[in-house]
């Protein structure tokens, strides 16, 4: 399916398999509604992050989407393929209310109050009767798609940007462990993403400008353009978002717990805020500050792409990407950067990653920009992909998500589970519900309550089948 995603580096919509069928779903562009007093919106597979955010501007309305680092895909597409962004709803997938999806044999599902007719709480609520299903059709073929309730933020009346970095490769071990248990108490309630200086450099020119050699950039050399550019080697940024005296609690607390625990690190917040009952007009904040921390859709951290392109003109710029998901545990963070360091130096690339920071994980992400016209670049990138996915399968660590081309390596226990569930949406009823009494089956439910269609729904042949076949006692 194409439906603008923006993950080119996970292998876009590039079919896995001969024989796929392509569905582009671009002209699925419909915003459905947009609520502001209780921020949510329902969109289809071609609305974008952008046309989100224009949308709420043009109709003045007081919801921040939330955006990922870059701005040009897919709502639906990024959220069902667990991408994140930077407010308060940044974990997108966890603010799904209510979906629609069409099953392979035509059938259309509706999820959570979503599959109640006309209800008013369609998109307000995760609670349902029964089993939430909307993981199913979360990085899955089990379903396409069509509508999506998504919650926003409301628009606050102030928003700080804030900023802390630490000037050592070992330090990472310091930010998890000050950051861990602050996500984890509520006092940072939001991502805070996490970046390596390599990777501010690959915003800030090509490669050859800072080390114009074919070797990674050693040790010593990046002490110097830290030095020259005011970085450390570790840079993390963050929001804090509501009233202003709340924001500024906040952050005083936070000063205090990182000055007593990371002295040698340097924390800046700047706080941006309207009059008291007014909201935050994003726009206002500069890009450096704002941008997708306050939902507005940018294409900032595109520029990285052409990091290994050569100053004299050529080439194509490229990016592929092995993500893990870690503990947010400083010792095992940094455990796993020396290893990725080591893979990455033994083919002649540099640490080139970030991290964002969740409650009790981390999204861990390691990038490797190359030229893809360039044949020792592409050979090199396999290489360390392969090598950094052998040491995280090592240590039990999975993709948080993959290129389509290692979709089948991430897990070892999945496929048949996969295949068993494929099987009973293929066999499932139009409205199955099984109430349970002692140990055995006593009734199944007809009833169309609950059901988004008109029609009354009944038992497929393939459904009561299967109910036949459940042991009895």
């Amino acid at each position: 399916m194409c439906n603008l995603t923006q993950s080119h580096r996970y292998g876009g919509p590039a079919p896995r398999v001969n024989g796929c069928v392509a569905l582009d779903l671009h002209r699925m562009g419909k915003i459905i509604e947009v609520n502001a007093e209780f921020a949510y919106a329902v969109v289809e597979p071609g609305v974008t992050f952008t046309d989100l955010y224009d949308y709420c501007v043009k109709n003045k309305l007081n919801v921040w989407p939330s955006v990922p680092s870059l701005g040009w895909g897919s709502v639906v597409g990024n959220t069902l393929d667990r991408g994140t962004g930077f407010t308060p709803t940044a974990a997108h997938h966890q603010h799904i209310a209510g979906l629609e999806a069409m099953l392979a044999n035509g059938d259309l599902v509706r999820t959570g109050q979503f599959a109640i007719s006309n209800s008013p709480s369609a998109h307000l609520s995760k609670f349902t009767f029964g089993p939430s299903i909307e993981g199913l059709f979360l990085q899955s073929n089990l379903g396409i798609v069509t509508k999506l309730g998504i919650w926003l933020t409301p628009a606050p009346q102030a928003f700080m940007s804030c900023s802390f970095d630490l000037p050592d490769l070992e330090d990472v071990e310091t930010i998890v462990d000050i950051f861990g248990p602050l996500r984890r108490d509520g006092l940072l309630p939001n991502t805070v993403y996490v970046s390596n200086v390599t990777e501010w450099l690959g915003m800030m020119g090509p490669r050859e400008d800072f080390w114009p050699h074919d070797t990674p950039i050693p040790d010593w050399r990046i002490k110097e353009l830290q030095m020259q550019f005011g970085l450390g080697y570790w840079n993390a940024k963050f929001g804090l978002y509501g009233a202003k005296d709340v924001i500024q609690a906040h952050f005083d607390r936070l000063k205090k717990i990182v000055t007593e625990q990371a002295p040698k690190g340097s924390l800046t917040g700047k706080i941006y805020s309207a009059p008291d009952g007014q909201t935050l007009d994003p726009a206002s904040i500069p890009e450096q500050d704002g941008g997708f921390f306050v939902g507005i859709p940018t294409l900032w951290s595109l520029p990285m792409v052409k990091f290994r392109l050569p100053k004299s003109g050529g080439g194509i710029g490229a990016h592929y990407d092995y993500s893990p998901i870690i503990p947010a545990s400083g010792k095992e963070i940094l455990s796993w950067i020396k290893i990725a360091k080591r893979i990455c130096e033994a083919e002649s690339f540099d640490l080139f990653c970030d991290f964002f920071f969740h409650e009790r994980h981390v999204i861990f992400v390691n990038m490797f920009t190359f030229d893809k016209t360039n044949a020792v670049h592409r050979k090199a990138v396999q290489t360390i992909f392969d090598n950094l996915f052998d040491a995280g399968k090592k240590r039990g660590y999975s993709k948080y998500r993959s290129h389509v081309n290692t979709m089948g390596e991430s897990y070892t226990c999945i496929l048949h589970v996969a295949l068993g569930l494929h099987l009973l949406t293929l066999a499932r009823p139009r409205c199955f519900a099984v109430r349970f009494q002692q140990p055995r089956i006593s009734q199944v439910c007809r009833d169309n309550q609950g059901c988004s269609g008109s029609e009354r729904h009944t038992f497929s042949r393939e459904a009561r089948d299967m109910a036949k076949e459940v042991p009895r006692g």
